[in-house]
């Protein structure tokens, strides 16, 4: 049994408890130490430059583990 098949059992009742906004894409830069905007300079990478330092240390996750990892506001 996998957590998917857990996340589908009523007992848990994960559906009252849905989020959408938890799956919002968000990134983080480890230098900058905040949620910030990024550019992508190759499609066909997964490199990410931070808007404001222009560093390539940055996490792509959802919003919410983000900030309960990185334990921001």
């Amino acid at each position: 049994m996998s957590y998917t098949d857990l996340v589908n059992i009523e007992e848990f009742e994960k559906r009252e408890n849905f989020n959408m906004e938890r799956w919002d894409v968000a990134f983080y830069c480890k230098d900058c130490k905040k949620l910030v905007e990024t550019e992508r300079p190759n499609p066909q990478w997964y490199t990410f430059l931070c808007k404001i330092c222009e560093s390539k240390n940055v996490v792509i996750w959802t919003e919410e583990g983000l900030k309960s990892n990185y334990k921001l506001k």
